[in-house]
């Protein structure tokens, strides 16, 4: 929530994988009903901007040879946008990527160290 509110407010930019997309309405979809989660996910990009992927760009992760096609995906995507971090809990998987991945505590801990810092804030919609 509170790197949401970073990009929110334009203090950094947000990108995510455009097949990350794909994989979170699957899961949350299970979950949750599909017009919910897909209102969601249209209001998400509002901050966070979906990184699309080329055929050469599936070519490039078939030759490295990640064992996580997945991971090394959105490592490629990092790279297309020049990303300085890339966000997030499982930085192991994501060990060989070029652009270094960090937990999304270390970032808040950076931005703190620049003088910014978020606290949590419920957000809910009015009617």
């Amino acid at each position: 929530m509170r790197i949401a509110a970073a990009g929110y407010f334009g203090d950094c930019r947000l990108w995510v994988a455009a097949q990350s997309i794909n994989d979170a309405f699957y899961v949350l979809s299970r979950y949750v009903d599909a017009a919910q989660v897909q209102q969601a996910i249209g209001k998400s990009f509002q901050i966070v901007a979906p990184v699309s992927l080329t055929l050469a760009d599936y070519e490039h992760a078939v030759r490295l040879n990640w064992p996580d096609m997945e991971d090394c995906l959105v490592a490629i995507a990092a790279e297309k946008v020049r990303a300085d971090y890339l966000i997030t809990r499982d930085a192991t998987g994501l060990a060989r990527s070029m652009v270094p991945a960090i937990a999304p505590d270390q970032w808040l801990a950076i931005m703190r160290d620049r003088g910014v810092e978020y606290d949590e804030v419920l957000l809910r919609e009015t009617s």
